[in-house]
């Protein structure tokens, strides 16, 4: 874990060991609730994300309080509606053929995005139909929160680029924020873990000897960060904290 700190400019952790990631996560002082006043460049960072995180006057559910009743709700919905699919996606359906030829070394890169949008999408939707388009807004979803280009940053608000794609995205999948966060942003992670796949396939010798269980470990990906505000003055990982700081998680892999 490692401070940033200028007095009255910043105060930011930075958490990339997957023991202290889970720490903050159980830590209840921590919180996606984001309403306690912090100093500039913190707040800067924070308005970024709930900017582009939000559609329709609502937040993504990434970017929700934990205690949020209709969070709670909407994610026991959502763990019952994906935990009803999972046997037929586990015994590999004909619609994972193409992925499956991806790994095996059919098609280029950019492909591999509209392929897994796809994927991802038709467990919300039954209707839906991934496009060069809809990957692209993906792509300006995903920079948008993290992005230190100002030249771009400025432009996509100005243009409302950010806002059109979400506006896509939302209307692929009848404006459930769990599918847009699917399709937007987590979708990236997917990408990361089957990019990872073919490299391994390529390896002749790697087929062989790495055991299904091995070859999931090295190609499961996290986000590359999430965002906790800590709500009552208390400690991370021993460093003291006072309630407008802003812990910045920079998840490891997993």
């Amino acid at each position: 874990m490692k401070r940033l700190k200028v007095s009255g400019l910043i105060d930011l952790f930075k958490v990339n060991d997957p023991n202290e990631i889970q720490a903050v996560v159980r830590d209840l002082n921590l919180d996606r609730k984001f309403e306690t006043k912090t100093c500039p460049i913190n707040s800067y960072l924070l308005r970024r994300s709930l900017m582009v995180l939000s559609f329709g006057g609502r937040r993504f559910p990434t970017m929700t309080p934990r205690e949020d009743a209709q969070r709670a709700q909407q994610q026991e919905q959502l763990w019952n509606q994906l935990s009803a699919k999972a046997t037929a996606i586990v015994n590999g359906p004909e619609e994972l053929e193409s992925l499956a030829n991806w790994i095996r070394g059919v098609g280029s890169d950019e492909a591999l995005g509209v392929l897994v949008q796809q994927l991802l999408g038709q467990l919300f939707s039954d209707e839906f139909v991934a496009t060069q388009e809809s990957w692209e807004a993906a792509k300006i979803l995903v920079a948008a929160p993290r992005s230190n280009n100002l030249f771009n940053m400025g432009w996509w608000s100005a243009s409302g680029k950010v806002r059109r794609a979400k506006r896509l995205l939302a209307g692929m999948v009848n404006d459930d924020l769990s599918a847009v966060n699917a399709i937007g942003i987590a979708a990236h992670n997917v990408v990361k873990s089957f990019r990872r796949m073919r490299v391994l396939h390529a390896d002749a010798a790697m087929r062989e000897t790495l055991s299904a269980e091995a070859a999931a470990e090295q190609c499961l990906f996290a986000p590359v960060s999430v965002y906790r505000q800590a709500t009552e003055s208390g400690r991370v990982n021993g460093w003291p904290t006072r309630f407008v700081d802003v812990s910045a998680l920079w998840a490891a892999r997993i």
